[in-house]
Order: C-alpha cells, then structure tokens, then sequence
C-alpha cells in the first residue's frame, strides 16, 4: 500500500513539473535555455507514462488474457459487504486528514459512502455511530446524508402539531403531482365538456346555461388546472358571484356536473368531487310565478293559431317548453285521452303519461295531425315575439296587457291541478317529478278549488280558432 503510494507522489510529482516548465516556455519562447527546457518537459512526461504503464501491468496481471475460443468465465459473485471499516489515509491534497471511514451506499452495487477526519478519536466515534444506526434503522438510514437527515428531523418536528407523518406528506405530494401530469387546463377541459353534451343530444337550452356558468368560471380559474382547484377555491368564487342564494346553488350544480365528468376522465380526484364539498347556499322559499284564469284568456284569445297547441299543452297538460318543441303529434292519442311522452323527449329522460282533459281535447282538436312536430319551426323566437306583443295593451280591440312569466303556464296547471286533484303523487306523476316532495312543496295552497275550476274551464269560444288572432312578423 506504501508503495503504491509513494508512486502515485512521483506520478504527480513528474506531471506538476512538467506543466511549471511548459508556463515558463509559453511566457518566453526566445529565452536562453528554451530548448533545455523542452527537453526536461519530455523526460518528465516520459517518466509519467512508465509509472502508469508499471501500475496498469500490475493491475492486469492477475488475469490471464482470454484467448479466443476459450468458454466464457463464470459470473462473480461477490458478496457486497455491510461492515464500517476504517482505515489510515495519506494524501498531499489533504495533510489535515489522517483516517477515512467506509459504510454501505443507499443503492446496492453502488460505491461505498466515505469520510474522512483529522483524528482517530472522531473516526472510531463514527464508526460506533454508523454500525448502530445500519443494526437500528437498515442500510437506508444510515446512508443518508446529513444535510437529507437534518431536513428530514425538521420536517418531522414541523408536521408534529398536525398529527401528520413525513410519509403521509410524501404520499399526498406524490399523489397530487400524478394527478397535475393526468390533468387538463380548465379552459379546454371546458370545451370538451360541452362538446361531449352535444355530443349525448342535451338541449339547446341546457348547452347554453352550461356554456354561460363554466365560461363564468373559466374568466378567472381557466388557467388552473382541474386537479389544482378546491373546495375553498369553489366557495369563494360562488361567494364573489354576489348573486342570490338560487342562482349560487345553480351555478354550484353545473360546477358539480362538470368536476363528476373530469373525475371519469382522470382529470382531478374522481373521489373528492371540490364542487359537492362548498356550502349550499340557503334559499328563501318563494311561490312560483302563475297566471289567472282571466291572463289565459287573453293570451288565448290573442296567440296565433300556429302556437294554439304549444299554450294549450303547457296550460292544461304541463309540459315544458323544450318538451313540446320536441313532441311529435303521433304521441297525442286523443282517442285514449293520454300524452305519451317518452324518454327523448322528457327532460329527465324519464318515460310518462300525461291525461288530455276535456279542456285540453277542445283546445287541441282543430289542430291535430297524424303526424310531424306539434310545434312551429322557430319555436322560441316566435313565443318571444308573441311574448312582446302581449305586453302591449290593444286599445282598439279593448285588450289589456299581459306580462310573460317565466314557466308560468306549467306552474299554473301545476298548482291548479294540486288544488282540483289534492293528490300530489298522481300531479308529480303528470309533471315528471321525482318525488311528490317537490310537488307539495312549491304548490302547496297556491290557490282555491274555485279558481281551479275556473283555469279548466277556460274553453274555446267556438270550433276553430279565429277571434282575435294577430299575425306575427319576423317568424320565419
């Protein structure tokens, strides 16, 4: 071991000589002695090659040289040894240490840890220290670090007044950056989303509430990723919206529909849905806009023929809008006096039977067809124009205004109905309620028996339809 050691001293020794003399040509080439000294750099740098070609010679010398044809030498098997081992150590690069310590690396095959200190003392200290920890903790602890090990004991003590593990931390952390890699931008996520909905036929109407609430969403949040938002997050945007209580829970609905959807793609935690986590906003319970019998009259008595059926079905059967639009005279058997409205149709794609009333049968009888849509093309510009016609009062025909109300012609068949019935499973049924709950209550007590019978008893004046119909313009 000396030996080798003091070559390597000369090794050195030749090759620093060699670059000192090289400097002192390169500063001064036409210097007297600038050939000498060449001469001395070559038998310098040649001494240098014979001492590492003597020590590659000995390094080699215990295998033979494999000739060709010869069988291929069997694996070693050398077994990786977990001791702590000091030993002296002598270096001109660094005189102040005289012992250096080897222990296990963390990975196996890899080399051995090593340091090195000034006394024997210290190096044997380590040693005990290092031999305890590897029988104690295993190979891994003991090879870590101690700038890894003092970041470890900080981060243990700082999670301590959280109940929380080093190994809880890195679980979360690991999971979390999985779920940024899987994850997508809110602002295309959202686009997707939609497309998916038309995709699935969803109406117009819902397209557009969808389209409207998430890009509300996307103007401040787009940016982010899906993963990255939670349920904080979600309440104090729906907080900032300063809207009232209903229009929050609706905004939070289509929140919630949509982070279900990215959870089925594997764009944030399909489990931890931050949406259905936010506070649901307390909503004042208020009664449901409705027509009297006398406002129906008028608006009979003012729409055009082309909308005849699409009032009556909403005034005396309850169907929604969107449902008529889509209905097909085929479902309306007036022979069996029902409506079939079948799953593409319903809003809930839920399948029903609706009762045609005697009201009803004369209202929608003139108009029947054996087949083709019950509802005009334009559909809802055509209600819209009609809508602002009869806000105006006709002075010449004595005709007073009527205001539109949103969805009032299926509340008001609703709660007319709960009153003449006073059955609200049998009403939930014809309106396509889930349960008989929200039937009773919205339209509990709304209105008398009497003024029930008065809103069914609201018929045509004669066969036909042709008193007081005006003709509207900008329908096409």
């Amino acid at each position: 071991m000396k030996r080798e050691s003091c070559e390597g001293e000369k090794l050195q020794e030749h090759t620093e000589k060699a670059r000192q003399i090289s400097l002192e040509i390169f500063s001064d080439p036409t210097a007297p002695g600038a050939k000498t000294k060449k001469a001395e750099v070559d038998a310098h740098l040649k001494a240098a090659e014979k001492i590492v070609a003597k020590a590659a010679g000995k390094k080699s010398r215990g295998r033979p040289k494999k000739k060709p044809g010869d069988p291929p030498s069997p694996p070693r098997n050398r077994r990786e040894s977990l001791k702590v081992t000091l030993k002296p150590f002598n270096s001109t690069h660094h005189p102040e240490f005289s012992w250096v310590v080897y222990w296990p690396s963390l990975d196996p095959g890899c080399p051995r840890n090593s340091r090195r200190f000034k006394t024997k003392k210290a190096a044997e200290s380590f040693v005990l220290d290092k031999e305890t920890e590897i029988v104690n903790r295993g190979r891994e602890a003991a090879a870590l670090h101690d700038s890894v090990a003092k970041d470890a004991a900080w981060a243990v003590k700082a999670l301590k007044p959280y109940n929380a593990t080093l190994r809880d931390v890195v679980a979360d952390y690991i999971q979390r950056r999985q779920s940024a890699e899987k994850s997508s931008l809110i602002d295309e996520a959202i686009d997707e989303f939609i497309d998916m909905k038309k995709a699935a036929g969803k109406s117009v109407r819902y397209i557009g509430d969808l389209r409207y609430k998430l890009h509300k969403f996307a103007d401040d949040h787009g940016g982010l990723l899906l993963s990255e938002i939670t349920p904080m997050t979600l309440d104090q945007w729906l907080e900032g919206l300063g809207v009232a209580p209903v229009t929050r829970n609706g905004f939070r609905r289509v929140l919630a529909v949509f982070f279900e959807w990215g959870g089925k793609r594997g764009y944030c935690d399909r489990e931890q849905n931050p949406a259905r986590a936010t506070e649901i906003a307390t909503e004042t319970p208020k009664r449901v806009p409705i027509f009297t019998a006398g406002e129906l009259r008028v608006i009979l008595d003012t729409v055009p023929a082309e909308l005849v059926p699409v009032i009556a079905l909403g005034a005396f059967a309850g169907l929604r809008p969107e449902e008529i639009r889509r209905l097909d005279w085929k479902a309306i058997d007036l022979l069996r006096k029902r409506i079939d409205i079948d799953a593409g149709v319903s809003k809930t794609a839920a399948h029903r039977y609706v009762p045609i009333s005697q009201t009803l049968f004369q209202w929608i009888q003139p108009y029947a067809k054996s087949g083709g849509k019950v509802a005009p093309a334009n559909l809802y510009r055509r209600l819209w124009n009609f809508h602002l016609i009869l806000a105006e009062k006709d002075e010449k025909n004595g005709r007073p205004a009527v205001i539109w109300k949103h969805n009032a012609l299926r509340h008001s068949f609703a709660s007319y109905s709960l009153a003449k019935e006073e059955d609200a499973a049998r009403v939930a049924l014809w309106l396509g309620h889930a349960s008989p709950s929200m039937t009773f209550k919205h339209y509990r007590e709304r209105v008398t028996p009497e003024a029930a019978t008065e809103w069914f008893d609201v018929l045509p004046e004669k066969k036909g339809k042709t008193k007081g119909i005006v003709k509207m313009e900008g329908a096409a």
